[in-house]
Formats: structure tokens, sequence, C-alpha cells
């Protein structure tokens, strides 16, 4: 039934791959000025023919400047929306930069200009910075609303509440940004519009492609039982086959990969053969050809609020921020609900993991195949299969294909044994069942990898988070963000009550609506 489910899903995703229109998408930042070092906080809505839509499950977005890109992030998308986080380097250049985003099926790529300074450095954007002795006005701060809300601040009793409400006949949804004013200029009002090459709109998470190379990387395209797969240490669920083409590509279809990680990438079936066969992965930003950027212009009337920020920043001013995690997409292949879990604290400690799997673990079974050990599921319900099939084995969500060397391994690092008994697709393979073995410092310590594997650093999609600080009263301003909530819902005819971080310095207040309307 799992199984069939698996299919069903995996026929609606085609087809709406192939029915999904040309989108855009908006991503606004909780402000519009920066300094070198700060993040960048987004919100995303993705939207096609004027509604929020559903057809995509990641946003691509880009910092990039006349110089050339200066950051990247990934944000995943729910029902439209979507949220993630940029850093900034602390070596970036000062100036005027465009915040680019878009999805794989979006015709059209929407950026806004934000401002970025330097105050450890003098390096500024090539061509991007112009000197002014005009005192220019100020334009980040106030309260700004864009969208079908209506936004009253209201001070009772010591706080500050934000009573938020929707003039939408449907629900809302929204970002909220409370930030420090410090004086320093937001960079011109407008988006920016730059014309793209619509694809396959990626429906159930990140499309990743990787290219093949070694010089036996021929025997890959003619073998069907050498397969490539990825996986992220640390879960299970991160585990995907690839779908090999005839020009030499690699194609995996994920239900999105979270944070920074390290990226197991694998050809299996080659641990008895030495072949030079390897791939990685291609990064997915299409890095368009961008409009000129306006320049930023300098003025006398800066040097105030850019020394305050410097000050901050050298006497490393640390605000403890409370940080809520929001939901992520939910994994569609395995279901925790049906995992049986072994904490090995909780029994007799074994020396061998084929003990533990005779003396523990009822479901799998250890047998030997031509000379060879090998995993097996016994499950009752998967009897007239279950013994016929391969049993996927993992060391910290890492397939391990060679059952030897998994049996091989100290046992006494492990902490876990996860059955996940039901049968399991990867890609064109079927297994009976899912055996991972968890270490307690969950990154494959003590494993020998072989020479058809390779280990590259990968980003993922930005965990959703939303952010608060504690109030501070006194102190220097250092126009920090107190108050960042990018996934907020307003029922139709409602009204959301906020509190808000009290500060000794001025706020600016940022609220950016849109129905919640999905097509």
């Amino acid at each position: 039934m799992r199984l069939t489910r698996l299919i069903y899903a995996m026929m609606i995703s085609a087809a709406l791959s192939f029915s999904a229109a040309a989108e855009s998408v908006r991503v606004v930042t909780d402000k519009s000025v920066y300094v070198a070092g700060d993040l960048i906080w987004c919100s995303a809505f993705c939207m096609e023919k004027g509604a929020l839509c559903n057809s995509s499950a990641i946003a691509y977005v880009e910092l990039i400047s006349s110089d050339g890109i200066a950051a990247t992030a990934k944000i995943a998308l729910i029902s439209g929306r979507g949220c993630g986080v940029i850093s900034l380097p602390a070596t970036i250049p000062t100036g005027n930069y465009l915040l680019l985003a878009y999805t794989s099926a979006s015709d059209v790529a929407e950026g806004e200009i934000v401002t970025i300074f330097n105050t450890m450095s003098g390096a500024r954007v090539r061509n991007g910075v112009v000197l002014c002795e005009d005192a220019l006005p100020v334009a980040e701060g106030g309260l700004r609303v864009d969208g079908p809300v209506q936004v009253r601040a209201e001070d009772k009793d010591g706080k500050t509440i934000l009573h938020l409400r929707g003039t939408s006949d449907s629900d809302v949804t929204a970002s909220v940004s409370v930030f420090e004013e410090d004086g320093l200029r937001a960079p011109e009002a407008g988006g920016i519009s730059i014309p793209m090459t619509a694809g396959e709109a990626e429906t159930d998470g990140e499309i990743i492609k990787a290219t093949i190379y070694g010089k036996d990387s021929g025997k890959l395209l003619d073998s069907p039982w050498l397969t490539a797969v990825i996986s992220a240490p640390g879960s299970a669920a991160d585990t995907y086959m690839g779908k090999i083409d005839a020009d030499g590509t690699i194609t995996f279809k994920t239900n999105n990969i979270y944070g920074d990680r390290d990226l197991i990438c694998e050809i299996l079936a080659l641990d008895n053969e030495s072949l030079d066969c390897h791939f990685s992965p291609v990064e997915p930003f299409v890095l368009p050809e961008h409009p000129d950027i306006p320049s930023l212009r300098l003025t006398p009337s800066m040097r105030e609020a850019l020394t305050a920020r410097h000050l901050c920043l050298k006497s490393s001013v640390k605000v403890d921020t409370l940080y809520e995690y929001l939901p992520k997409r939910d994994n569609l292949l395995l279901c925790s609900d049906d995992a049986i879990s072994y904490h090995l604290d909780d029994y007799t400690r074994f020396d061998t993991i084929e003990d533990i799997i005779i003396e523990l673990i009822p479901q799998v079974s250890v047998q030997r195949i031509r000379g060879r050990k090998q995993l097996r599921m016994g499950v009752e319900d998967l009897a007239a299969h279950g013994r016929s099939l391969n049993v996927l084995a993992m060391l910290d969500g890492v397939p391990v294909s060679d059952h030897e060397r998994m049996l091989a391994f100290d046992a006494m690092a492990l902490s876990d044994v996860i059955v996940y008994p039901y049968m399991y697709a990867l890609g064109n393979t079927v297994f009976s069942g899912i055996v991972n073995f968890v270490t307690a410092r969950g990154d494959m310590s003590a494993l020998q990898f072989n020479n058809n594997v390779r280990i590259v650093d990968f980003r993922g999609c930005s965990y959703p988070v939303a952010l608060k600080t504690p109030a501070v009263i006194g102190g220097a301003t250092a126009g920090r963000t107190i108050f960042w909530q990018p996934l907020i819902t307003i029922p139709a005819g409602a009204q959301i009550d906020i509190e808000v971080p009290e500060t000794a310095a001025p706020r600016g207040i940022k609220v950016f609506g849109y129905p919640a309307d999905v097509r």
C-alpha cells in the first residue's frame, strides 16, 4: 500500500511539472540597509497570475552587484510561502546590490535593491559608489505597510503592541519586521525584473543535477547495475538515487535538503571494482544578466551612523536572540510513525552488529548469499517479497551497499538502530526495508569510504526561522533587527496582536501582506 501511494504521488508530481505555468517570486527583506556581517532575513511569496501558487517547492535567491555574485540562498516553499536567511560575508564591498529571486519555472526573476556598507574595509563595488556633498533624505525607518493589511502601533503598560488586521475578504499571509533606525539612507525604491527561460517546476523539492567524470564514466552509462546515490549524514530521509541520462548528467529529485551539509556522492555496486568514475553536483543558480544597478551615493551625513555601527562591531555587542523554528516540508517517503527504534543503552551491549541483530532486532536477519553476508528483512507482511529483495543499510543516514563492511563496523560506537519495516523505492530500485545504524556522534565516524565516493560541501535550503530579541533600553544603537516573523496568517475579519521588544533607538516597522488564497 505504501509503495502504491508513493507511485501515485510520483505520477501526480510528474503531471504537475508539465502543467505548471510560469511563476515569479517576490522576496521581502527585514529592512533595506545592512552592514557587512549582517544577516538578511527573507520572506518569499511565490505567485502565478497574481495569486499565490503551489507549483514549486523551492526558490533561489542571488545577491549580485556589478562585481558579480556576492551570496546565494535557497528557500523552501510550502503553498507558495517560505522564508530564509542570507549571511553577508565580512569582506563584502560597500555598495548597492540586487536581491534577485526566482524558481526553476519562472519566466522572470524579480529583484529589489538593498544597500550594504562595509565599516571594516574601504572596498567598494566596482563603479558602484559615488561621493556626494549634498545631504540626502533618510528613507529607511518609520512605518511601511504594503498589501491588504492595516497596522496600528499602541504603547500600553510600558509595552509596544502592533495590531494587524487584514483588509481582504480572505485570510492574509504576511511578514513583519521591527528594526532599529540608525540614520543610514535606504536605496531608491522600485523593483527590477529580468526575463528568464522557464523550465521544469520543482514540485516536490530541489532537483539536483550532477555531472559524471573520470576515465571509466562511460561504464556508468552502459551498466544497469551501477547507480548514483547522494545522501546527507544525519538523516535517513536525505538519500536519493539519480536518473542517469545519455549525456552523462545525473538527476536527483529531492524533497529539499536543509542546511549546509556534507553531501556523500557515491556510485553504488562498485565495491569490488576499481573504476575511475565519480560525480559532483552542479550549482543551480542561473546568474542571469542583470541591468545597471543604481550607484550608492555616500554623503557626509552618513558618517556618524557608520561610525556608530563600526564601534558596535568592534566591541562585539551581543544580544541574546530567541529563534523560533517554523515548520519545514514533510518528508514523503519515510514514515517515522512506522519506524521501530532500538536505543542500545537500554539493552545489554553486544560486541558486534551481527550479535545486536540476532539478539535484539527480530525484524532483521543476517544471511549468507553467494558467500557474502547480507541483511534481510523478515517482517510477516513482507514474507512474499521481503527475503527476495535487498535491505537498504545505512550508517547515520548514508547508504552502505557492502553489508559486510557494515557488519564489521564498531558496535560500541552505535547509539541507536532504527528499522523501517516496509518496502521502500529509491529510484528504480525497491528495497524490502531500511535499517539505519546511528552513531553517538552522527557523523559516520571511523567509516572508511571506497574510492568511488566523493564528499562535497552542499548548501541546502535555509531553515525557516523567526526571531525576537529581549528588550534593550540602554547602549549604542546597533541598527539591529529586533523582531522578525516571516510567516504570519491574519484570518479574515480578525486582528492579530504582536508584542515587540523595547529599545532605546527609534524603530522602523515593515509589514508586507498578500491574500493567502492559493491557486
